[in-house]
């Protein structure tokens, strides 16, 4: 897909980001987000299209109008922008996304609890994690010998997920969703790209799909078991490869982090001993969350909110024991707005499917062959 393509098929684009915010300084970038309705050949043939970004020096993204309308059914709190951008954000606006602004409030639902504060507590889990690094960082990366693990696991990749799944209830409650996702990555970083290099394409996509249900029968058949079935030594093997795991993981981080850092942003975490720029974003995300709780509405410019509260919190105005303290506490006064929110669950999906069809179908009759 070209570039002239994408752009005469643009149907709404957008400044996002710090200028649509009201946060911006003279040095912010002018990032842009838009929706365009690809050709026919997307729709009826066998090409597939999501987004575009093959702009060059430009951090902008152009959504195939499906994508965006999921992304913003399921409150996705960066694509929920593109419906309530501030008029003077907006680049370009035909009448085709006019139509389905005019019916936003279709998108909006309680599950914004989960959008927004999740991407926030992210933001916070992001800010612990450098601060970790700023505070003590790995001298070296990890080995197997300190862990006294062989050279080579004695465990394939998926019986360890399947062993570690059955260890199950010997893992803090709270911690469970956490150790779950740091299993799946291990799978997703290690297991899958080994066996793609390995695999004939063209039987790829069912193999994966063949050896995923072997990994999931694996490991229901060993929770159903119990863990008082398995020998202590696996168990415990089990267990100190996953830790090891997680560490070469983190250790990946740390040096990416230490990479790929901005110099005035690497300054601003050793003045003030954490992320703040990561700090502004979790408050107005939490911000914005609850405001849509309690309104319905998306106040994605922040100028006369509290843009210059959220300016002041970016240079290091809250210590971050304030901003550990507000995401918790916000957290659950979330539950209580969930609760009484005078909004669906969920959105009426079939209204948006609906609503989809009509603007592609009247813009692929207005222009067929653009």
């Amino acid at each position: 897909m070209e570039i002239p393509y994408v752009l005469k098929r643009t149907i709404f684009e957008t400044v996002v980001g710090s200028r649509a915010y009201g946060t911006f300084h003279a040095d912010s970038d002018y990032d842009k987000s838009g929706v365009m309705i690809p050709g026919k050949e997307y729709f009826y043939g066998l090409n597939r299209f999501e987004q575009f970004q093959g702009f060059p020096d430009e951090d902008r993204t152009i959504y195939d109008i499906r994508k965006a309308l999921r992304l913003i059914s399921d409150n996705n709190p960066n694509c929920m922008d593109l419906l309530w951008a501030p008029e003077r954000c907006i680049t370009v606006l035909t009448p085709y996304w006019d139509a389905i602004r005019q019916q936003r409030e279709l998108f909006v639902s309680k599950r914004c609890r989960y959008t927004f504060t999740g991407y926030a507590i992210a933001q916070l889990d992001r800010i612990r994690t450098h601060r970790k690094f700023l505070i003590s960082p790995p001298k070296a990366p990890p080995t197997r010998t300190e862990l006294r693990l062989p050279q080579e696991s004695v465990f394939p990749t998926a019986q360890l997920k399947a062993v570690c799944y059955a260890a199950m209830e010997f893992i803090i409650e709270e911690e469970r969703e956490n150790f779950i996702c740091e299993l799946d990555g291990i799978y997703g970083d290690y297991v899958v790209p080994l066996l793609s290099r390995f695999l004939i394409p063209e039987e790829r996509g069912l193999a994966m799909e063949w050896l995923q249900l072997g990994v999931k029968g694996q490991a229901a058949a060993f929770n159903s078991l119990g863990t008082h079935y398995l020998k202590e030594e696996y168990l415990e093997q089990a267990q100190k490869e996953l830790v090891y795991y997680n560490a070469v993981k983190e250790y990946a981080r740390y040096i990416q982090w230490k990479q790929s850092r901005n110099k005035k942003r690497a300054h601003l975490e050793e003045l003030h001993g954490y992320d703040p720029k990561h700090a502004m974003h979790l408050v107005r995300l939490i911000r914005m969350g609850e405001e849509i709780l309690r309104t319905g509405v998306v106040n994605v410019d922040r100028t006369n909110i509290d843009a210059d509260e959220l300016i002041g919190i970016r240079n290091g105005a809250w210590s971050f024991d304030k901003i550990e303290e507000y995401a918790h506490s916000k957290d659950k006064e979330f539950d209580y707005l969930y609760k009484s929110a005078a909004l669906p669950k969920s959105v009426n999906i079939n209204k948006i499917n609906e609503l989809c069809i009509n603007t592609v179908d009247s813009y692929l009759k207005d222009y067929p062959d653009i």
